[in-house]
């Protein structure tokens, strides 16, 4: 009886098939550092959801992974309804005909979330777009229901009002959050290149934004509209200038007569920055290419110089040909934009940012043009020092100084003559007490009590990697970390963006025992 019962023992406790542990199989998602895809592990319910959102592309994901999910694009591809073929009927390349030349803003229009300009932005389509995107993430790539887990966004710190009310009126009414948490792109960036303090550089779409951190903080902020869009223009009246002298109908300079994706298409495979040797000219640079015709790409072959393929970012991200004093404080080039923003800087934030500077966005692509930013950045440096006073009359003033101290004679004594200099080798020997350094002594202590403690890297330029604003949000999260803008659903709904308070720490109200605004008790800090 006994070996019988211990038998049934055995086999009570050992399973019949292989299994995981319910601990292990639903532990955690997929590790921030991990390579391997974001849903090839399970998630927890409660994880939060980030969605981060621009001017042309959305990216959502699940916290703790290392890259988003899905990239959802804005276009009339994406918003097309149903009995719409016009997507079969120009081509799968979107080459559009050179006998339709348009204007170089409505080309871009229709690919385009929202503008800037809000006088031109009908915020009803806007709401209607953002919601279809929303709803075609989480029933495509997300899988998951809408308004159950905790919803966490990405957004510029320069972002208007009425967009940003528009945005979070459309998910709370269309969905029920119990509340959002929004992230600045600045900060997020510089987390995801394991930095506190740096100089991030966005090279977005409609505006290029520079944004000096110091622990976190935003300090200053610039932005120029030399972006993106304006590359993607110039690339478009490249290539219809060679497409009209291929033997084409030719258009006007601010038309534009090849398809948006098919320039697009050229921008993100063939553009590329030169750099100071390269701009005087050599001769491999002008050797021709073959690269689809953008009535017919796929059967017919145009040749370009493949120096021509950088004009668009030179021109449009440099503006070689414009002297400083035309351009406008909103259409600097780039590396003037980044030497202003670091000017403006306190000394010691300053020696810190500048030698942590990262580079984000789509511009950040392109191959040389971050070196080359660098580079012009410390031409700027050597050039001007950190003295924000121009002009001619500076120029001439330190051209006088410089005069005046090579013709006057040290201590304002006389040239000596032959017979003055004549003296004896004991009047030859070096004071020693002028060329040994003065010796400070706290200084050695704090070296000799910081021996293994290493020196941060300031007063240089150097560029850092950064896995990108989506990344940070999702380690931020991942972390725990309560942000500072979480607005609640019911106080929203009824107050609005107007319920947001300025001051992230209200004074207490001593009369009721309640912080005063607890009616409005969240703030819109970076955004107010």
């Amino acid at each position: 009886m006994s070996t019988s019962s211990s038998l049934r023992q055995s086999q009570a406790a050992r399973p019949d098939s292989p299994h995981t542990p319910q601990q292990q199989l639903r532990s955690g998602n997929t590790s921030f550092a991990s390579n391997t895809s974001p849903g090839s592990s399970f998630r927890n319910e409660d994880d939060a959801i980030i969605f981060e959102i621009g001017a042309r592309w959305l990216r959502a994901g699940f916290e703790g992974s290392s890259s988003p999910v899905c990239v959802v694009g804005f276009g009339p591809e994406d918003s097309r309804r149903a009995g719409d073929y016009r997507g079969w009927i120009e081509g799968g390349s979107g080459a559009r005909p050179s006998a339709q030349p348009v204007d170089a803003e409505d080309w871009t229009r229709e690919y385009e979330l929202w503008r800037l300009d809000l006088r031109q932005t009908d915020l009803g389509l806007v709401e209607d777009k953002i919601e279809r995107a929303f709803r075609e993430t989480y029933n495509q790539y997300l899988l998951t229901d809408a308004g159950t887990s905790r919803l966490v966004l990405v957004l510029p710190s320069l972002m208007p009002h009425p967009l940003l009310s528009s945005l979070l009126s459309t998910l709370f009414s269309r969905w029920r959050f119990p509340s959002i948490t929004l992230l600045p792109s600045a900060p997020m960036s510089a987390t995801a290149a394991g930095l506190r303090s740096a100089l991030v550089v966005d090279l977005g779409w409609a505006e290029t934004i520079t944004t000096g951190l110091y622990e976190y903080r935003e300090v200053t902020t610039k932005r120029s509209t030399r972006a993106m869009k304006a590359v993607l223009q110039e690339m478009g009246r490249v290539l219809t200038s060679v497409a009209s002298s291929s033997g084409q109908d030719g258009a006007s300079t601010d038309e534009i007569s090849v398809g948006f994706k098919y320039c697009e298409e050229i921008v993100s495979r063939l553009a590329w920055c030169k750099t100071e040797a390269q701009n005087e000219g050599n001769g491999h640079l002008n050797q021709n290419i073959s690269i689809p015709s953008p009535t017919n790409p796929e059967q017919e072959f145009i040749e370009v110089p493949f120096s021509r393929l950088a004009e668009p970012v030179e021109k449009a991200l440099f503006a070689p040909d414009v002297p400083e004093s035309e351009l406008d404080d909103e259409e600097k080039s780039i590396p003037l934009l980044v030497y202003n923003t670091l000017l403006a800087l306190p000394p010691d934030a300053r020696g810190t940012c500048m030698s942590r500077i990262v580079f984000v966005g789509g511009g950040a692509r392109i191959p040389g043009l971050r070196q080359r930013i660098l580079k012009d950045v410390s031409h700027l440096i050597d050039q001007h020092g950190w003295s924000p006073i121009r002009g001619k009359v500076i120029e001439r003033q330190r051209q006088r100084l410089a005069e005046l101290r090579i013709s006057t004679p040290i201590n304002g004594e006389n040239q000596s003559t032959p017979t003055d200099t004549a003296s004896s080798p004991e009047d030859e020997k070096p004071d020693p007490s002028k060329d040994e350094p003065e010796i400070d002594f706290v200084e050695q202590k704090l070296r000799r009590q910081n021996k293994d403690t290493p020196v941060p890297v300031q007063g240089i330029l150097r560029e850092v990697d950064s896995l990108g604003a989506w990344a940070g949000a999702s380690l931020m999260t991942s972390l725990k970390i309560r942000g500072m803008v979480e607005i609640e659903r019911e106080k929203f709904l009824q107050h609005g963006l107007a319920g947001g308070t300025r001051d992230s720490e209200p004074a207490p109200d001593r009369r009721s025992g309640l912080r005063a605004g607890d009616r409005s008790s969240w703030t819109l800090a970076g955004w107010a």
